[in-house]
C-alpha cells in the first residue's frame, strides 16, 4: 500500500488561513514581485506573516498531527524527520519591540 504524502502549501496554507485568513494564491497575487526571485524575498514573507508564539505551537502540534494522520507513519517516524519538514513550512514567530537603553 502506498503512503499517501503531505504538501507543503497544505501545511503552510493551514497556519496563513487561521491566523490571516489568506493562503499562498493570494499572497502570490498580492506579491507578485516576490515570485520574480522567490529565495530572495523568502524573509519579506515570513516577516509579513509572522505568528504569535502560541499561534506557532498550536500549528506545530497540528501539522505533526496531520502529517501522522495522512502518511500513516509513527509518531516516532515523523518526529524523526520533523526537522525538514518544520524548516519548510512553519510560521516565523514574531518577536517582541525591544526597546534601545540609552
Amino acid at each position: 500500500m502506498k503512503k499517501k504524502e503531505v504538501r507543503a502549501e497544505d501545511l503552510i496554507n493551514w497556519w496563513l488561513e487561521k491566523y490571516h485568513n489568506t493562503n499562498l494564491d493570494r499572497v502570490q497575487e498580492a506579491h507578485p514581485e516576490w515570485m520574480d526571485n522567490p529565495k530572495e524575498h523568502s524573509m519579506d514573507f515570513y516577516k509579513a506573516y509572522a505568528v504569535t508564539e502560541q499561534q506557532h505551537d498550536e500549528w506545530n502540534k497540528w501539522a505533526k498531527e496531520y502529517t501522522r494522520k495522512v502518511t500513516g507513519h509513527t509518531k516516532k517516524f515523523i518526529d524523526h524527520g520533523w526537522p525538514w519538514v518544520y524548516l519548510d513550512t512553519s510560521p516565523s514567530i514574531i518577536q517582541p519591540e525591544t526597546k534601545n537603553e540609552e
